[in-house]
């Protein structure tokens, strides 16, 4: 065990020790002041209905947030979209198509509308689609539609890792959004060594493709964590895939972003036709339609507000996160979504909420840019907001399973914070906000030593919120 566990462990037992006797401040600057040399920290802790501050350490600095960030954007989007809304996914034709009116040659143009629904699957478009089959349509003369334009800009915000674009939970965020903007497959090692690995996707349909260049063999000497393998952009598919897997090895599980979600979509749209033997003369266009497409051919709603955040704070997942930001934008402003529509309107309401942080810097929903700065200060007054709103009837504190806290971590390279709510048994509930950055363990540093360390910071984690919990 290393000196510095030990001095956290004896902290811990200090703290137990002297229940009753030392202060909360007492208490919590012992726990600090073992955290790893070379962090900073920007700390606090207040009383969640009058605001009285029990404790704070440098609340003032900016730091990254990561994915407490996606604490800001549940209330923003609570507050802005309230519990019934709905993302709405349509199928309209500019000619009369009616399942009671059967015809085989529809004659006209369809357009399919996205709404930036981060739940939208492929088996909820082809049920979409379906509804052409349920009216016997087998040749359409005209085109459809591929309509994104309720959203514009970048697909991911600003200061976003440029080495998470091709990963899953990076994914971008769209109006287009086809089982989270990803796929998987299966990365095999060829029969010998010094042939190529194999690929195996787990739905080709998508009509997604990597240029594999995988070899089959031993890691090199230089390659010191043995076989791996490195993602590229591609001009001819997703990506190109390079590195080598060893002879004999087991299955590895891969799993990719979409890199251009509108035409995965189109290509979807184009084997789904293709599967059923729909036969359409026009073209897969990607843009809004000009003309009166007033006809509903059918719909698809998500889930309301409270479980799409049920995923964003469970699971934090980031394309739900954004994607709700940009809705905001668009429901608050009026404007199409956007990464700055959506700031713009959340700042707004922040700011008519009485909290300003115009000393802040907020990019995204998610948490996944480096650019985000926000303080302790931030996050208390923020979830002071939405203490006054709702107390405990917010859906995510409503749906906690530890009564005695909610919490929203955030994570990412030398960053772990976390912010929430304790409720102790003997007094009122408290507001917290721990942001920790600069976190490193001693360099060189094996795999045991970067456990322990990050061990270390979970028993301090744990030790806060017990602290918080006492009288």
């Amino acid at each position: 065990m290393s000196f510095r566990k030990r001095e956290l462990l004896t902290a811990l037992f200090l703290l137990a020790t002297n229940h009753g006797m030392a202060s909360i401040d007492d208490d919590l600057d012992r726990l600090i002041n073992r955290l790893p040399p070379g962090h900073i920290h920007s700390i606090k802790v207040i009383e969640a209905q009058t605001g009285k501050v029990l404790f704070d350490r440098n609340s003032h600095y900016n730091l990254l947030p990561a994915s407490t960030v996606k604490a800001i954007t549940a209330i923003s989007a609570y507050h802005a979209l309230g519990k019934h809304y709905r993302y709405t996914t349509t199928l309209l034709s500019n000619e009369p198509l009616l399942a009671r009116v059967p015809r085989e040659v529809y004659t006209g143009d369809l357009a399919l509308v996205f709404s930036g629904d981060p739940s939208l699957r492929r088996d909820d478009l082809a049920r979409l689609l379906g509804s052409l089959r349920a009216s016997r349509v087998k040749v359409i003369r005209g085109d459809i539609w591929l309509d994104g334009s309720i959203y514009n800009g970048y697909p991911r915000a600003g200061g976003a890792s440029w080495d998470d674009h091709n990963i899953c939970f990076a994914a971008p965020v769209s109006a287009m959004i086809l089982d989270r903007n990803c796929f998987f497959g299966w990365l095999l090692p060829g029969e010998k060594e010094g042939q190529q690995a194999r690929m195996v996707f787990d739905q080709p349909q998508w009509q997604l493709s990597i240029d594999n260049r995988v070899e089959t063999r031993k890691p090199t000497a230089y390659e010191y964590d043995g076989c791996t393998q490195e993602v590229w952009p591609s001009f001819d598919h997703e990506y190109r895939l390079e590195g080598c897997i060893e002879p004999g090895a087991g299955q590895v599980r891969m799993a990719f972003a979409v890199r251009d979600p509108e035409q995965a979509a189109a290509r979807y749209v184009l084997s789904f036709l293709k599967d059923n033997n729909i036969h359409l003369e026009g073209e897969v266009l990607i843009g809004k339609p000009q003309g009166d497409f007033a006809n509903l051919v059918a719909r698809h709603q998500s889930d309301p507000v409270p479980e799409l955040l049920q995923r964003v704070l469970d699971k934090s997942d980031n394309l739900y996160a954004d994607s709700l930001l940009k809705t905001i934008g668009w429901s608050v402003n009026g404007a199409k979504g956007s990464y700055s529509s959506g700031t713009e309107a959340v700042l707004a309401m922040l700011r008519d909420a009485g909290v300003d942080l115009t000393r802040s810097r907020l990019v995204d929903g998610s948490g996944l840019s480096r650019y985000n700065m926000l303080s302790a200060d931030d996050f208390t007054e923020i979830l002071q907001v939405g203490w006054r709103n709702w107390s405990e009837d917010a859906p995510w504190l409503m749906a906690r399973d530890d009564k005695q806290r909610w919490l929203k971590t955030g994570r990412m390279s030398g960053v772990n914070n976390m912010v929430g709510y304790v409720f102790p048994e003997e007094r009122s509930p408290v507001i917290f906000a721990v942001l920790l950055n600069g976190l490193t363990p001693h360099q060189p540093a094996s795999g045991s030593d970067i456990g322990e360390f990050h061990q270390q910071i979970r028993l301090f984690h744990k030790a806060f919120l017990e602290r918080l919990g006492e009288p």
